[in-house]
């Protein structure tokens, strides 16, 4: 397509409803790791002692972040209302980092070599490619693969042999891992988002570790996230064995207090009720908690975190959700994790509305501007 070529910056600046927003500045180098601590500026440093340094450097550069979520992870491209199309790029641009949900699954061969779709990987290397061409960091992963976390199929989903679910993973992760090689280091790999249910504990940190080795054969040092189950909550982490390997991020997801998050969201059997504010002492300690018991695990094994998923439903009103966004991004940055906002422009907590061309404000504001200066 003609039009990608076109810087996706100039593209940004191209959408009309974006000129009355402020530009956003290019991230900011991250000072090297070798400085000393008093030379060192921005947020605290994370444990790297069991990490190589360039990994830990990686981790704390990682900083504001989005999900280009229900894009490329929805069953079929387009399935869930958007695709990958220059303007929805040039928002995502305007974050550090991106992390690229991809349900590489549904578009690879059933069998256990697990075959991928060319024309669907060329999406997927469309947005790696562009993104990391305007300075970003990717963070690209295999996303709802459902069968394997033992879940009910979505709509347009195919199941495979029960036999070859597991062989699939270490299949699709060669091949990634092959296509990807040469990419820049900022590409990051993750294994898989939010393991839970039929593949946790034990039976996950093999598989991790399987998947792993398939990475390495092509990519020795790439920097590569491996999750704990509990859908990558950080009361998951105590069973989480990681490989011996110098090149990782553990990555953690938190939607506390879920019930602010998550009120009214239609797929729940018993639907949680709507009209809940946010935040208050006890929910900014549910906030909070969770990030501190994750820190002082990644002190222990010398291993860095990011926050891959926050967000907060649409049910709940702007004003609350904004204030959500703010002091989960406020909290995260307060321990040196970099974060990736849940998501870019879908229905659950867009901060992009693509089909007007535009930012969602307040959120917007909260997740990447400064606060406001005391009266």
């Amino acid at each position: 397509m003609r039009a990608m070529r076109r810087p996706l910056i100039a593209l940004l600046l191209a959408v009309p409803a974006l000129a009355p927003a402020r530009p956003l500045a290019p991230p900011a180098a991250h000072p090297p790791v070798h400085a000393p601590p008093h030379a060192r500026a921005g947020p605290p440093r994370q444990a790297c002692h069991a990490v190589s340094a360039r990994t830990c450097e990686i981790a704390h550069a990682l900083g504001r972040g989005v999900n280009l979520g229900n894009v490329l992870d929805a069953p079929r491209e387009g399935d869930w209302g958007l695709r990958v199309e220059p303007p929805l790029l040039a928002a995502a641009a305007a974050f550090r980092t991106v992390r690229l949900p991809v349900r590489w699954s549904n578009h690879a061969a059933p069998t256990a070599d697990a075959t991928l779709d060319e024309a669907f990987a060329r999406r997927v290397d469309l947005a790696v490619d562009r993104l990391l061409a305007e300075g970003r960091f990717v963070i690209l992963n295999v996303h709802h693969y459902t069968q394997l976390t033992g879940g009910t199929l979505h709509p347009r989903e195919f199941a495979v042999d029960p036999r070859v679910v597991e062989t699939r993973l270490v299949s699709l992760w060669r091949q990634i891992a092959w296509r990807y090689r040469d990419r820049p280091d900022r590409l990051v790999f993750e294994l898989l988002n939010e393991p839970h249910d039929a593949m946790a504990g034990e039976r996950w940190n093999r598989l991790a570790a399987r998947a792993l080795a398939a990475v390495r054969a092509s990519n020795p040092t790439r920097t590569v996230m491996i999750g704990p189950d509990e859908w990558n909550h950080p009361r998951g982490l105590p069973r989480l064995r990681l490989p011996a390997d110098r090149h990782l991020i553990v990555p953690i997801h938190s939607y506390d207090p879920f019930d602010f998050t998550h009120q009214a969201v239609p797929w729940r059997t018993q639907p949680l009720p709507g009209g809940r504010a946010c935040c208050d002492a006890a929910q900014r300690a549910q906030v909070t908690r969770p990030l501190d018991d994750a820190l002082a695990w990644g002190r222990r094994h010398g291993v860095p975190l990011h926050l891959g998923e926050f967000g907060a439903y649409r049910a709940g009103d702007l004003i609350s959700r904004a204030a959500y966004a703010r002091l989960v991004r406020e909290e995260a940055e307060r321990r040196g994790l970099g974060w990736a906002w849940w998501e870019l422009a879908s229905d659950f907590s867009g901060v992009w509305d693509a089909s007007e061309g535009r930012w969602v404000e307040p959120l917007r504001r909260a997740l990447l501007e400064p606060p406001p200066a005391a009266p």
